[in-house]
């Protein structure tokens, strides 16, 4: 019987594989280890979020390594102390290791969510669309008519397809950028040319942007949008490790 890598070979294999030490994130990010272990990783599991469900589930299916998009430090420095010490002092007696890829793992050509979001509508990338610190995280496609896209987004995201269609029926060229991100990139979508975005999540005022720039908005949810990227990676976890690798869901959340 093969001996499983241990934490240390895994984060190691992780950091190389996304570069979490060569991209500049936002500030609360930390992206990589933030919580330690014993050492030893014999079931992996997967989430968008590192909270008190995927903790728990993680706990639960007697899982020591949890490998998340949104990491436990999003706040920035807090005391440890209440409801957030419990949760760390859960996770820490359950031996659960904590691994977070935030931009890293968005903006990835293979494994990122919106390179997969792409792959999955069956349309090919242009270019790169729309940047952070010097780096490219969302894409650029030829558009298909808003009918035929619509169809494709419905399948994909059943329970968080929400669509804002101000503009042409037939769409020259469409972003993609998940999560929130569309919200950072209204005004370059304008000055691109590109007359269609698919996101997850958009700001109120976005609407009057696209009314007022006859844009097509395809808000398809925060969370569904960020899924892509963690199934991805735990995919590639069982394939280097042959650990059991599991997605968490968290359908309270769209």
């Amino acid at each position: 019987m093969n001996t499983p890598p241990s934490l240390e070979t895994i984060v190691s294999f992780l950091d190389d594989t996304f570069q979490t030490r060569q991209i500049e994130d936002f500030p609360n990010a930390c992206n990589g280890l933030q919580l330690g272990n014993n050492g030893s990783v014999t079931r992996i599991v997967g989430a968008v979020d590192a909270n008190v469900h995927t903790i728990g589930a993680a706990i639960e299916q007697k899982a020591n390594l949890l490998c998340v998009h949104h990491g436990l430090t999003w706040r920035g420095l807090q005391p440890l102390t209440g409801a957030l010490y419990e949760l760390y002092k859960r996770a820490m007696e359950a031996n659960l290791a904590i691994y977070s890829l935030h931009l890293p793992l968005d903006g990835h050509p293979i494994y990122g969510h919106n390179a997969l979001i792409a792959k999955a509508l069956g349309v090919s990338t242009e270019k790169s669309f729309t940047y952070y610190k010097g780096r490219s995280y969302g894409y650029v496609c030829k558009g298909i008519s808003i009918d035929e896209l619509s169809r494709r987004l419905k399948a994909l995201f059943q329970h968080s397809y929400r669509a804002f269609c101000y503009g042409s029926q037939q769409p020259r060229r469409m972003a993609i950028m998940s999560g929130s991100g569309g919200n950072e990139c209204l005004e370059e979508l304008v000055k691109s040319n590109i007359d269609t975005l698919v996101t997850g999540e958009i700001h109120y005022s976005a609407i009057s942007f696209a009314q007022l720039y006859k844009l097509n908005l395809f808000a398809c949810g925060h969370y569904a949008t960020e899924c892509f990227g963690i199934k991805a990676l735990l995919q590639l976890l069982h394939e280097k490790t042959q650990l059991p690798c599991e997605f968490i869901e968290n359908f309270c959340v769209l």
